[in-house]
């Protein structure tokens, strides 16, 4: 059995870092004078790529090889502690990072970033920012965001970036927006997650063979951006984030079940919409299971 990870996973003293792509976000702001500043003054949109690159992928790690792994290192990491003290420690670390844990996230890393090269490359073909750029652009004033017209206006910063699922059939759009006045000060800071559906190009009998479809990964990629920023405008207009109460989201997404605590949020325009803990907004393309039905806003 496969696991995509998303989370930290500690055990036995070894701490196995997951999900390449997804870092450790700054945490989400809302100031409520963010939309009187947008209506005001309009937005103008800035978006920008990590410096790792706009495509990446996240690790998949075999469960029973990452619990072998664990064990070993654990087993080293005590044997050594009652043997050697310091000196063996560090001994037992550095074997660790040949064959234990460290080794492991390593392999799956460089698998990781292996299995996002072609995306890259198809993607790097178009012009990446200038389209993105303009994408953006469209997305936000299709959804209802006015934009700039003056030399004063909000600014709408977006860091973009496409982290491909563990089965490499579909991938998550991760948005890390901030909205600034003219003097810089941030006014609303969130991150924006989209998922969106399979892309790979249908083969003999519609089965996957295994190549990108361009033509998909277009359409999947622009209907990811206009869903993030309808989810923004959303957001926008909600200055009070408790008005759904917190349950458990579950839902499956090319055969993979997905469970996190959260709120549930306004559905439209196919996608189901929640905000998790750690107030990131979260949107997918398909129904949570044993909905308690459509959140209306007070």
């Amino acid at each position: 059995m496969k696991i995509w990870y998303c989370v930290f996973l500690l055990a036995g003293g070894v701490l196995l870092t997951g999900c390449a792509g997804h870092s450790v976000s700054e945490p989400d702001f809302h100031d409520p004078s963010a939309l009187s500043y947008v209506n005001a003054h309009g937005v103008s949109v800035e978006v920008r790529l990590p410096s790792e690159g706009f495509v990446t992928a996240s690790m998949v790690i075999d469960v029973k090889t990452a619990q072998n792994a664990m064990q070993t290192s654990d087993t080293l990491t005590r044997s050594a502690v009652n043997a050697g003290g310091l000196v063996g420690l560090l001994a037992a670390s550095a074997i660790n990072t040949r064959t234990g844990v460290g080794a492991l996230e390593r392999d799956a890393r460089a698998s990781a970033q292996n299995d996002a090269r072609p995306m890259a490359a198809l993607l790097e073909d178009q012009s990446l920012q200038d389209v993105l750029q303009r994408r953006y652009r469209e997305a936000s004033q299709a959804a209802g965001l006015k934009q700039a017209q003056g030399s004063i206006s909000a600014r709408l910063l977006i860091t973009a970036q496409l982290v491909l699922s563990g089965d490499r059939s579909h991938f998550v759009l991760v948005n890390r927006v901030q909205v600034q006045d003219i003097a810089g000060s941030v006014l609303y800071q969130r991150r924006i997650e989209v998922l969106g559906k399979p892309f790979r190009r249908c083969g003999e009998q519609c089965m996957d063979d295994g190549r990108l479809d361009q033509a998909r990964v277009n359409d999947q990629l622009q209907v990811c951006i206009a869903e993030a920023m309808r989810v923004l405008t959303q957001d926008l207009n909600v200055t009070d984030s408790r008005f759904s109460r917190e349950e458990t989201i579950r839902y499956v997404l090319d055969g993979q079940r997905i469970v996190e605590r959260g709120q549930q949020l306004p559905a439209s325009d196919g996608y189901h919409r929640y905000r998790n803990l750690d107030g990131a907004l979260k949107s997918v393309p398909v129904a949570f299971e044993n909905a308690t039905g459509e959140t209306t806003l007070p």
